[in-house]
């Protein structure tokens, strides 16, 4: 760490002209900043980007929005995509960011539903590989294990609050991310509380305490929500209690579903229990080899979207949607958007499937994080949001991965923790949000108990922050303003 401790006070410095003038890069040996304007996004604030040297060789990418309201007072949000090796630059242009590209691909709009709105927001490319961020000044190598991309990703928010932007090291801090970020995020949080308890005694807070984590269609244990995941989601609802809009499985398929689920159930609690990589993995291949054909014949092979059950694939399954960046990736390989960024000499890659391999073989996408997530419910003030999109059905890469609402639901009724049984003996209750008009619609279900919250989202697929947008801003609105504030919290909030 003492390689990121230099020239504090000159960057410090450095920055408040950047603010004041909106003109300038600071460049210094472990770092870059560039204050942009709108003409690479149309954001409606302040907006920075640049690069964090995390180690000697790794450098991770970030987007940072001032919110559009009062950023020196408004929650602070990190916003992590999965993969492992997909861009958080999808959930800037495709979700959530303050800008989106236009159809062409070739500018951007504004995104009147952005998180700005109410926060400041970065997007941080990670690990070392993804997107712009590099590693060995490219994007072969970078972490190919959750425990060096914690420490990593430590490194990053030390520097980044610590150095470049200390006027927000008081901020509430909330970790938000999607998919396979279930996997990052408690790590993370995790690593970050136990790093700050250590040096909290020798040294000053080095960046803000986490408030609360948010968890979007995201897998914090992927094949045991695989299992009765997948049966329930396509088999349960049939007959009368099949919504209109629910494709289903027909007879024959889900009797072979079911005959598979228990011998898939007993490896799944042995990864579980063990967390040992090449027990999980044994339960993944075992569980694909039982039940994922089964899915992949019918969803793949017939069609579907595994990741929104209201659509059909167009093309590509399962990559039905531009996940991979094939819509995005053309703006930001745009010559004068990339001078910007100064990263004239990169070739962005939604998702970098070299990583993505990598962390397959290393034997680290089916290991899950349930202790992670209790021990932050447990030992921690930290909280807990999950949001899942009731269209969501799946994203299968190497392995199988599980993120459906039905699996969800039973892997945080099973989440060891101090409040499991309170959690679980509740029954969820429907929520609403107020439209622009005033009028309360139904938005889903939710239930909770003590520091966490799991809501469904009606409506929506895997990309649940786009699908219902205007919805799940009003959620994460009321999720991190604080309680009894009546100028930030609407009166619709329910929890």
């Amino acid at each position: 760490m003492k390689f990121l401790v230099a020239y504090v006070n000159v960057i410090a410095i450095s920055l408040a002209l950047i603010a004041s003038s909106g003109a300038h890069q600071v460049t210094s040996p472990h770092h870059t900043v560039q204050q942009q304007n709108e003409t690479l996004c149309k954001a409606g604030s302040r907006q920075y980007t640049g690069k964090v040297a995390v180690t000697s060789e790794k450098s991770l990418f970030f987007w940072f929005f001032e919110s559009r309201s009062d950023p020196l007072h408004d929650p602070f949000i990190i916003w992590l995509n999965g993969g492992p090796g997909g861009s958080s630059m999808f959930g800037l242009f495709r979700e959530i960011g303050p800008c989106l590209t236009n159809s062409y691909n070739n500018d951007t709009i504004s995104n009147p539903h952005s998180w700005t709105n109410f926060a400041n927001v970065l997007f941080l490319d990670q690990p070392a590989g993804t997107g712009f961020s590099t590693a060995r000044n490219g994007t072969f190598g970078g972490p190919d294990n959750l425990s060096e991309a914690a420490e990593d990703f430590g490194n990053f928010i030390d520097y980044f609050f610590r150095t470049m932007f200390p006027q927000f090291s008081n901020a509430s801090l909330h970790i938000a991310g999607e998919s396979f970020a279930g996997r990052y995020i408690p790590g993370f949080t995790q690593y970050l509380h136990h790093t700050q308890h250590l040096r909290r005694a020798h040294a000053p807070r080095i960046a803000p305490y986490v408030d609360s984590i948010v968890l979007v269609d995201a897998t914090v244990d992927a094949i045991s929500s695989g299992a009765l995941g997948y049966y329930d989601h396509l088999c349960a609802h049939t007959g009368d209690n099949r919504p209109s809009w629910r494709q289903t499985f027909n007879q024959t398929v889900c009797e072979a579903m079911s005959a598979a689920v228990p011998a898939c159930e007993r490896v799944v609690e042995q990864c579980r229990s063990t967390y040992d990589a090449n027990l999980c993995d044994s339960a993944g291949a075992s569980c694909d080899d039982n039940l994922g054909h089964l899915f992949s014949d019918e969803v793949v092979e017939g069609g579907m979207d595994p990741y929104d059950d209201r659509r059909k694939c167009g093309s590509n399954p399962p990559f039905c949607e531009d996940f991979t960046g094939t819509g995005y990736s053309d703006y930001l390989n745009l010559p004068h958007v990339k001078a910007a960024l100064g990263v004239s000499e990169s070739n962005f890659q939604g998702i970098n499937f070299d990583l993505n391999s990598r962390w397959a073989t290393k034997k680290e996408t089916n290991i899950p994080t349930v202790r992670e997530v209790g021990f932050i419910l447990d030992d921690t003030p930290t909280r807990v949001l999950v949001l899942n999109g009731n269209n969501d059905i799946i994203v299968s890469s190497t392995n199988l991965v599980n993120r459906n609402t039905e699996g969800q639901k039973r892997v945080y009724d099973n989440l060891p923790w101090k409040n499991q049984a309170s959690y679980r003996s509740h029954s969820f209750e429907e929520w609403r949000w107020p439209q622009s008009s005033g009028t309360l619609v139904r938005g889903g279900e939710w239930k909770s108990s003590g520091n966490l919250l799991f809501v469904s989202i009606d409506e929506a697929g895997h990309s649940s922050p786009r699908d219902q947008a205007e919805a799940v801003t009003f959620l994460l609105k009321c999720w991190t303003s604080p309680q009894g504030d009546s100028n930030s919290r609407s009166k619709a909030c329910w929890f």
